[in-house]
């Protein structure tokens, strides 16, 4: 796991999550990942509670039920996380071990390939912690510029009156701390899904700049070398992806709906406030809610168009100037490149900007129906 944590790729996340006990959980990191996750559990159960309460007010229904979902789907991700630990460590085991053998090849052009994927798997992961605590902060203190005594994220339990001495206070103090949790919580596993996007990308490129250099070998033993070299290169990337997508498949299809309905609700909500503040904190919400599914779509996105690209590279192999074995050969790769290497959502639909375009058009159509309803 060493190795793991110094791979630039995932090095920021893994060491977080190693921290936390989340991934390769030991005796003395154990007992971290409860006391991280089960606060914000009840925290979400709270949360559920103000929302019921919250039904006779639209504004602060959808407000407080965009927290409610967005913490759970945070949640969410994290548990799966924790429950499938085994599989991702293996996962990023068999990523490493990759990685290593790129990194110890003698190609400098296949390892500056990975170099640019590195700095950009680094950049989103900065980026997105950084991102995320600032957007929590910016919630946390919303309340204090607020007529009405409230909380960062309303919560309620039954039968106490939140907003009296000193329950509030001490709510509000216990809540400060959410900037550094929710981010480690929510953010982590964006950044991890784009870096396995990434690296995923990069093998891709490296397969086709691999496929071009045949064409400029000499001899055709060398040609048919590298070509079984391909070959095995390239059944290590549709293994790649298709544990990629067995670990992901399913969190990604349920966080597509998830964020579909609450993007619809927060532009329902946006068309019927009046309030400068609520304006812009709702656009910050739904801005957030739109990077995270780009930030997936277009990473699983470049994957499709990396593969399609294998395929005539192929192609374009000078299978005329060899032998029939060279020929069959061809051939044959051309054809089991033919399978699409993709992510899909439920194991149904693929993951890419289409699907991306489809999902907006369907929050904005959701958005279209309920101000209709509402304006009879």
């Amino acid at each position: 796991m060493q190795l793991i944590e110094d791979m630039p790729l995932v090095a920021i996340i893994v060491r977080i999550w190693r921290y936390l006990g989340v991934l390769k959980p030991t005796p003395s990191t154990n007992w971290r990942k409860y006391l991280f996750v089960l606060p914000v559990l009840l925290m979400n159960w709270m949360q559920l509670v103000y929302v019921l309460r919250m039904w006779g007010d639209i504004t602060s229904f959808i407000l407080n039920l965009f927290f409610f979902a967005a913490i759970f789907n945070a949640l969410m991700r994290t548990c799966l996380v924790i429950i499938r630990h085994v599989h991702f460590e293996s996962f990023l085991m068999v990523m490493e071990g990759i990685y290593s053998q790129i990194m110890r090849s003698s190609d400098t052009s296949c390892k500056q390939i990975l170099l640019a994927v590195e700095q950009d798997a680094r950049g989103i992961a900065i980026f997105n912690l950084t991102a995320s605590f600032l957007d929590i902060v910016g919630a946390l203190f919303f309340p204090l510029f607020s007529e009405q005594r409230m909380h960062p994220f309303g919560v309620a339990l039954p039968m106490v009156n939140m907003t009296s001495t000193p329950i509030y206070e001490i709510v509000y103090i216990v809540q400060v701390p959410t900037p550094f949790v929710l981010t480690l919580l929510y953010m982590p596993f964006v950044s991890l899904f784009a870096a396995f996007a990434l690296f995923g990308k990069a093998m891709l490129q490296i397969l086709n700049y691999k496929l071009e250099h045949i064409a400029h070998l000499d001899t055709e033993e060398e040609r048919l070398r590298m070509l079984f070299a391909c070959i095995r290169f390239y059944h290590s990337v549709f293994r790649y992806v298709r544990q990629l997508n067995d670990l992901v498949t399913f969190i990604v299809g349920v966080e597509a709906l998830i964020f579909g309905v609450i993007i619809a609700l927060l532009l329902f909500c946006l068309n019927i406030i009046s309030s400068p503040t609520q304006c812009i904190s709702l656009m910050m919400y739904i801005l957030t809610m739109l990077y995270v599914l780009y930030t997936y779509y277009n990473r699983a996105h470049d994957l499709v168009i990396e593969g399609a690209r294998v395929t005539q590279s192929i192609y374009n192999v000078p299978w005329y100037e060899g032998s029939m074995r060279f020929r069959k050969t061809v051939l044959i790769f051309l054809m089991q490149s033919q399978s699409p290497l993709m992510i899909r959502l439920a194991n149904v639909y693929p993951m890419t900007l289409a699907m991306f375009q489809s999902l907006l058009n369907a929050s904005y159509s959701y958005f279209t129906m309920l101000r209709g309803v509402t304006n009879k």
